[in-house]
């Protein structure tokens, strides 16, 4: 057990020397044409590809510039080969006359010089594969859900196309108007910071994070020698570290130095999420396009629960999809989805992988940062075969964790956006407004809950301002609220986080279920407390008691010899 924080320790080290030093690449799909002269060298070809990004319907050269990005390089090569508009704009609105301007100086690339196609690349197309075409998984065996058939060749139509004369454009939506509330909010930060530096994390919030670290780590010590008070407590402990730091830190909210950042968004692992993966589709699709449901990825994590009403019903699709479901979240996020990039396998139930790394990232730095979610699947295994532990208690070790640091998540993450209020069609051009009134807040004047959450809970803030800390948020609301209400932009809000469950519950339940579906399941998951209770009552408890039962029996026969 001694060994497992050497272990860790050597798998981070190792993760953030990679990041550090792994070779910029071009983007998805976004390879340029190779130089025509053929005796030119494959490394010398790689070096003349540009890191290119679309900003305003303008694809740019940002290559040179990347190693004098203030965010850092990664940043940006992480997003290479995407439609960046919508972060560019929000993400700079403090300094955002000299970063057009630095954008304005930077190399224009032609159409022609770009590979054709399709359409215009914002993320991985969300084309999903017919329900009757869907191969059976074991989600399906385990739940009951009746799937057959095979999966249709080659790629189909989007699973949803736009009517003519759509409106609701949301990838259209210029973001780089200046509307009176997009300046008044540019205002607001002008008034409380006089730079960059100071919207990033306070002492106090940096205290928050080291306390939460050492608790981590004492968890994680004591889970390693199988203690069971330290692995109940470990899911809260993952959680407080994830949402100030990781979470912060992939929004470059922590430090105006890009290593701290960098360092940081890895404190999400093992049990929480794989920063790799996390970063393009929170970055890129969410944060660009949040309840979009042709853009936004999270919209469609709980298939078959049905997240948005312009998506697809599935036949058999319940809310309890969505509720069970919830349960596995972490465990995807850290190793399922790194491992169907690694092999190139499709989520299941789409055409495509709607969870890709960044093309810049060496699959080899991918595997690598597996390593610590691959320890923690695998040592209570070794605790049972070297008679540490018994078979019940390697499974409470191996289990739990996921399970409670996955229902902690689903609750922090989607009662922010899968609320009906939160859903509305846009009748307007206005990209900042959109990111306030497709989230929804809670508990909006506590001092306590930000602190909990890291500012989760004023989310509509968070996606307005991504580029400040969420340490100022509580501090600058009522400010924010006030200006919200002048330009009449929707704040919609809940009184807290258990009202904004049981709301966001009721949604799904609402989208995705039968009329004759039991009550009793949206009643019963639509309570905060019976759900995230769930793992400890109806996992650890009867799995604990086994793994007294077999303690107790190994003992019997010891004590009468």
């Amino acid at each position: 057990p001694a060994a497992f924080v050497l272990v860790e320790a050597i798998a981070h080290g190792a993760l953030l020397y990679s990041a550090s030093v792994h070779p910029r690449r071009p983007g998805p799909a976004m390879v340029l044409a190779e130089p025509s002269a053929k005796a030119e060298s494959a490394s010398s070809r790689v070096a003349t590809r540009p890191l290119v990004l679309k900003i305003g319907g303008r694809w740019y050269d940002a290559t040179e510039w990347a190693s004098r990005h203030p965010g850092g390089a990664y940043c940006l090569e992480w997003v290479a080969g995407f439609d960046v508009s919508a972060i560019f704009h929000t993400v700079h609105l403090f300094g955002r006359k000299s970063a057009s301007a630095m954008l304005s100086q930077l190399p224009e690339l032609a159409e022609t010089d770009l590979p054709t196609l399709p359409e215009p690349l914002v993320f991985p197309d969300i084309r999903r594969v017919p329900k009757m075409m869907q191969p059976p998984i074991f989600e399906d065996w385990l739940l009951g859900r009746d799937v057959g058939g095979s999966v249709a060749s080659g790629p189909p139509q989007p699973f949803r196309k736009p009517a003519p004369g759509d409106s609701r454009g949301w990838g259209a939506m210029d973001a780089s108007r200046d509307t009176p509330f997009k300046l008044e909010l540019e205002a607001l930060l002008h008034r409380h910071f006089d730079s960059p530096a100071q919207y990033k994390a306070s002492t106090e919030h940096w205290l928050r994070i080291g306390l939460a670290l050492g608790l981590t780590c004492s968890c994680l010590a004591g889970w390693a020698h199988g203690d069971v008070p330290a692995t109940l407590v470990l899911p809260w402990a993952q959680w407080m570290l994830f949402s100030p730091a990781a979470h912060e830190a992939s929004h470059h909210t922590l430090s105006t130095r890009p290593r701290v950042n960098l360092a940081a968004m890895y404190l999400g692992m093992p049990f929480i999420f794989n920063p790799l993966i996390w970063y393009p589709q929170h970055i890129v699709s969410h944060h660009q396009y949040p309840n979009d449901e042709r853009l936004d990825v999270d919209l469609h994590h709980l298939r078959p629960a049905r997240m948005h009403p312009l998506t697809d019903r599935d036949e058999g699709g319940s809310g309890g999809h969505f509720l069970f479901k919830g349960f596995f979240t972490t465990a995807g996020m850290s190793v399922l989805w790194p491992i169907r990039h690694l092999v190139g396998r499709p989520t299941a139930r789409f055409y495509t992988l709607n969870t890709p790394a960044p093309a810049a990232v060496p699959k080899a730095h991918v595997a690598l940062s597996l390593l610590p979610a691959a320890f923690v699947n695998l040592y209570p295994f070794w605790l049972v075969a070297s008679g540490a532990a018994n078979p019940a208690l390697g499974l409470f070790l191996w289990l739990f964790p996921w399970l409670g640091t996955g229902a902690i998540w689903t609750v922090m993450t989607q009662v922010s956006h899968a609320q009906e209020d939160a859903q509305a069609p846009p009748e307007y051009d206005d990209h900042l407004r959109w990111q306030v009134e497709s989230a929804v807040d809670y508990s909006v004047g506590s001092p306590l809950v930000p602190m909990l959450t890291a500012s989760l809970n004023l989310q509509s803030m968070h996606h307005a301002l991504p580029s400040v800390c969420g340490c100022h948020f509580h501090r600058l609301y009522p400010e924010y609220a006030r200006i919200c209400r002048r330009h009449g932009v929707q704040l919609n809000t809940r009184s807290d986080v258990a009202h904004a469950w049981r709301t966001n519950v009721d949604r799904v339940f609402q989208l995705s279920s039968s009329p004759d579906e039991p009550a009793v399941w949206r009643r019963l998951g639509g309570n905060l407390v019976v759900y995230l209770a769930t793992p400890y009552v109806l996992f650890a408890a009867p799995v604990l008691m086994l793994s007294a039962a077999v303690d107790a029996a190994v003992r019997l026969p010891c004590a009468a010899a």
